[in-house]
């Protein structure tokens, strides 16, 4: 990856329905480079779709909760069983496991305290978990889907100096 590379991603980051157009203009380069561009970081796997952001509360979404699972002992992520489970609970958003006392975080959005009640009961009747720990966001100040690239300019700005200083 390049710099242009780097430029064309954060812009579809930014909404991936920009046009080639725009961003050619942008990137300084052809359409045709950009759309080549696109369709290489898509087979490389560096893009991995195209999606529609929700705000959460037009869709009645009104509770984000963090939920800490403690698998009991003997328990993994190794078990399909409890990977198969996270993935039926379609307000789960985000599933991590962890180094720590904690096995695992989940991010939820659901409707209300009833609904994020019942996800909570579906874990704990599980008999994955020995416990589950919640916390319930009162607000969100920053939530993103986009990643923050300026590492990998960096990266590239310094390669470019290494050469020009040999």
């Amino acid at each position: 990856m390049d710099e242009k590379d780097i430029l064309i991603l954060e812009l579809l980051q930014r909404n991936s329905r920009t046009s080639l157009k725009e961003i050619s203009r942008q990137v300084k380069l052809a359409a045709p480079t950009v759309h080549e561009r696109v369709q290489s970081l898509m087979r490389k796997g560096v893009i991995t779709g195209f999606t529609t952001l929700v705000d959460p509360k037009s869709v009645n979404l009104d509770i984000t909760a963090f939920i800490m699972l403690y698998f009991k002992t003997g328990g993994s992520l190794g078990d399909q069983k409890v990977v198969d489970l996270i993935n039926s609970i379609g307000d789960i958003e985000e599933c991590h496991h962890l180094a720590g006392d904690e096995d695992l975080i989940i991010k939820v959005k659901t409707e209300n305290m009833a609904t994020l009640e019942d996800i909570i009961l579906r874990l704990s009747r599980s008999g994955h978990f020995s416990r589950t720990k919640s916390i319930i966001a009162l607000s969100t100040i920053k939530e993103s889907a986009a990643l923050n690239l300026s590492h990998k300019m960096r990266e590239i700005e310094e390669q470019h100096q290494v050469k020009e200083n040999e």
